[in-house]
């Protein structure tokens, strides 16, 4: 395996860590967070994210001064594996001030966005 391919792995998160295969990207969802501005806090766990988050339609569904979710979920057609990118926001004025972005590679997690 070429250098070149293992580093785009490590810095693309559409591309599988395992086998070093480009992913699929399968669904888009926005999700609220129970967070406000002033009170954001740092959770880089999967569990935290099923229990809080609270599935929306639309970007105009979140309450001013709100933080919200954007989780994209990726497979990979070669060594079947599932990742979640979530992406914590603030919109505001029609930009989104990105906080963090984490992966998840957990089975429940991706299960969970999947029906959402």
């Amino acid at each position: 395996m070429s250098l070149f391919k293992k580093a785009k792995a490590w810095f693309r998160d559409d591309w599988c860590t395992e086998c070093v295969a480009p992913m699929e990207a399968r669904k888009k969802q926005l999700f609220l967070l129970p967070m406000t501005v002033g009170h954001y806090e740092t959770f880089d766990s999967a569990g935290y994210y099923l229990r809080n988050l609270i599935h929306i339609s639309k970007k105009s569904d979140i309450p001013a001064g709100t933080y919200a979710s954007r989780v994209y979920l990726y497979h990979c057609p070669s060594c079947d594996k599932n990742v979640a990118k979530v992406v914590n926001f603030l919109p505001v004025r029609d930009q989104e001030q990105i906080e963090e972005t984490f992966l998840f590679e957990d089975q429940d997690f991706f299960d969970f966005v999947s029906k959402g």
